[in-house]
């Protein structure tokens, strides 16, 4: 059984901005307002979603806790206006310990804002909450690397090459660092890696790893960059297996960055799935065939996708760059 990786993740942030928010007001905290922000600072730190354009992410997201702010005193006016306000403020500390700003001296810091929490913010001063911040933040750090060092796995590892002129798009392909017997050629070795259950169950492998590279951009702040992987077409006949499958990439934030795959002749033949997929927040990228005819209806099918793969030996090569103009997809000539 796979897991939604993203959704387990997630629940490791909320914890901390739950337990850290408990420890920082003390007697003075409301679960109500907590979890209003909680959700706010999710919706922007994870999924890059809410806020305004701002040079520096931090004020990204603190634009969006302060739409978040309006909406909690204008929904609950019965909840204390400062305490709405106090909960705000507080976020300037969870920037720092969320990485989305920097730390030189994690104590220093930490007892500077304890100093704050009674001077600026009115609280009674908590003997050992210095301490006791400090663990909470150093086990954060190491709960959230523990996870993603979980991922990995000594028997395969991912092999991540930029496509030429295309800027912060990679392809992905799984290799394995275990011997086979000298018996087996190469030639059979990569046939069998690649076709059948073999190919449908190292997209697991694949895209739990994966998921682990994109995390690691996350909390670097990083959204950009897209990462174009393989997909089984044998799975589209497996229901019960795709959805197994796609569970370890489903999550809106993980979707942004995770593009499959897919030929155009496995496209035709499974457009119902693919469509339903493509609603639920999938992208694809599309690899031209030799069974794509050049027709308008079917040129104008190509704005659904995320990428065009074209091959050099496709026989409509010459066609798609002749016409990048008309195609408004990103079009990739490396496959």
């Amino acid at each position: 059984m796979t897991t939604n990786l993203m959704d387990d993740y997630i629940k490791i942030t909320k914890n901390f901005l739950k337990d850290f928010t408990k420890a920082f007001f003390a007697e003075k905290y409301k679960e109500a307002i907590s979890n209003e922000y909680i959700e706010a600072y999710i919706e922007t730190r994870i999924y890059n979603f809410g806020g305004e354009e701002h040079r520096f992410f931090y004020r990204r997201i603190y634009t969006n806790l302060i739409k978040k702010s309006k909406e909690i005193k204008e929904n609950s006016p019965i909840l204390d206006g400062q305490l709405i306000e106090d909960n705000l403020k507080m976020y300037q500390y969870v920037f720092y310990f969320d990485g989305v700003r920097g730390i030189q001296e994690p104590k220093a810091f930490i007892k500077e804002m304890c100093e704050k929490r009674t001077t600026k913010f009115g609280l009674i001063k908590i003997t050992g909450l210095e301490d006791r911040i400090y663990k909470m933040a150093k086990k954060y750090d190491e709960d959230k690397e523990k996870f993603v060092k979980n991922l990995d796995t000594q028997d395969f590892t991912l092999k991540i090459e930029k496509y030429i002129l295309i800027d912060n798009t990679y392809k992905v392909d799984l290799d394995f660092n275990f011997n086979l017997p000298y018996i087996y050629s190469k030639k059979v070795i990569n046939e069998v890696y690649n076709d059948g259950v073999i190919n449908e169950d190292k997209l697991i492998i694949e895209y739990n790893l994966l998921v682990g590279v994109c995390i690691n951009d996350i909390n670097k702040c990083n959204f950009d960059t897209k990462y174009l992987v393989n997909f089984a077409n044998t799975l589209f006949e497996k229901e019960k297996k795709l959805r197994q499958t796609l569970r370890i990439i489903d999550n809106t934030a993980i979707q942004d960055k995770i593009i499959l795959k897919i030929k155009y002749q496995d496209f035709e033949k499974n457009k119902e799935i693919i469509y339903s997929l493509m609603k639920e927040g999938f992208k694809f990228a599309l690899i031209l065939d030799d069974n794509f005819e050049t027709t308008m209806d079917n040129i104008r099918k190509l704005d659904m996708f995320q990428y065009l793969l074209v091959p050099e030996n496709n026989k409509n090569y010459d066609f798609i760059k002749e016409n990048e103009i008309r195609i408004s997809k990103t079009i990739i000539y490396d496959i």
